[in-house]
């Protein structure tokens, strides 16, 4: 039942607009507590998420160690790097048929140590459950996330801050939203974090355009990624992750 109520949350979203955002993960509750969770591709399941390269870690609670640092849910997804580090990839595809006209999604993290890559992604392969549905992809922009450092968004490489938060801080819990509406022939992105948003370092608001016709025949996705250098190697947690499109 609560697949089913996934992925009506989800329909209603995509189709008509809802007044409500899904929850993508469904508060990770499709991973088993204490559970490594391998290489896998949970669409099939009704959670349009594919996870691989997670070599330690998995999901916490309030009784686990270590616990769930988020009080907006119950569960979350602890991520710890291996000794041979390695890289993590989680890629969902909340809209799997068309990229909506307006919309947004956002995800709850905490930085422990190191860091990771985040990057809105436009797929060219079709969402078969049981296929890699994350191949074939063109990235315009791209986010890194890495303690004591502003949020950098490539591929020009420029710092961005908020009115309260100047660089990001490990042990401490963040959420960041990309917007995006059609403006003419072209996606019109934002972006906030913490529900402000994020600016230069002059306070001047960023935004990203894409064109249309650059990615009229695929559907908009989204990839996290951790590397395998210290820096970029991330060791902390995720929480919800929301999305929600509109046709106006």
């Amino acid at each position: 039942m609560k697949t089913a109520r996934l992925l009506f949350s989800l329909l209603v979203v995509v189709t008509l607009g809802g007044v409500r955002a899904a929850d993508v993960v469904d508060n990770w509750s499709f991973l088993e507590p204490g559970v490594l969770p391998k290489e896998s591709n949970f669409a099939g399941s009704g959670i349009p998420i594919y996870i691989a390269g997670l070599k330690a870690g998995g999901v916490v609670d309030a009784k686990s160690t270590p616990a769930n640092p988020f009080s907006g849910a119950t569960r979350a997804l602890f991520v710890e790097p291996a000794a041979d580090k390695g890289a993590l990839r989680i890629f969902t595809r909340p809209f799997p048929d068309k990229t909506p006209t307006k919309g947004f999604y956002e995800f709850t993290f905490r930085l422990v140590d190191g860091g990771f890559n985040f990057n809105p992604e436009f797929f060219s392969t079709p969402s078969d459950p049981t296929g890699n549905w994350f191949k074939g992809t063109e990235q315009y922009f791209g986010f890194a996330f890495i303690p004591k450092s502003p949020i950098i968004i490539g591929p020009a490489k420029q710092g961005l801050v908020t009115e309260d938060v100047k660089a990001i801080s490990a042990e401490e819990n963040y959420t960041f939203r990309v917007e995006w509406q059609t403006s003419g022939d072209h996606l019109e992105f934002h972006f906030l974090l913490n529900g402000k948003p994020l600016t230069a370092a002059s306070g001047e608001a960023v935004s990203m355009s894409v064109p249309q016709s650059k990615v009229a025949e695929t559907v908009m996705g989204f990839r996290l990624a951790s590397g395998s250098t210290e820096e970029a190697c991330f060791k902390g947690f995720l929480g919800s992750i929301q999305a929600e499109a509109s046709a106006h």
